[in-house]
């Protein structure tokens, strides 16, 4: 009977340290893969497409005197640059130095573990805590994707064609 129980007992403690042991590595993988995204994204092109938008508006209101009906639809969407580009700006800021300090956090909590260093009643507590954080890096990482995408597109699509309109006027006008 009293092997039973300190099998028992040993069973419980091995199955809540491989629960925690397969927590952490959870949140490590999570990690990784927002690290991998979050490296996909290229704030210099975003910068870029911001210059080109700011140079695109002196552009048209130096030489845009009246907007065709088309031509204002476009701006209207153009314009959504002026408030995405610095928002992804500082996100991508913020989220780059959470990112680093998470991974690091995450890799300090597993040594502290593999060292008995936590105590197993409040375990529980720092990984819960850890997948919050980790789980608002991935919201702000899912926010930077999205903004990346808007501003990717609607440069494509509208930098040339808004620059060479006004451009034409431009010219027109010095004649």
């Amino acid at each position: 009977m009293k092997n039973l129980f300190y099998l028992t007992i040993f069973s419980v403690l091995f199955s809540c340290n491989s629960t925690n042991q397969n927590k952490i590595k959870n949140i490590q993988i999570k990690l990784a893969n927002l690290d991998e995204s979050f490296s996909n994204l290229n704030s210099d092109k975003v910068g870029i497409a911001f210059r080109g938008y700011k140079e695109n508006i002196e552009l048209v209101r130096s030489c845009v005197d009246t907007l065709e009906s088309s031509f204002a639809v476009r701006m209207n969407i153009y314009k959504g640059l002026k408030k995405t580009c610095p928002k992804f700006l500082n996100i991508f800021t913020l989220t780059k130095k959470n990112l680093e300090s998470q991974i690091l956090q995450i890799q300090s909590l597993k040594k502290d573990i593999d060292n008995d260093l936590i105590p197993l009643d409040s375990l529980n507590i720092y990984l819960d805590l850890e997948e919050e954080n980790t789980q608002k890096i991935s919201d702000n990482v899912l926010e930077l994707m999205e903004l990346y995408d808007f501003i990717n597109s609607v440069n494509d699509s509208l930098y040339e064609p808004i620059k060479i309109y006004a451009e034409t006027l431009c010219s027109k006008k010095e004649i």
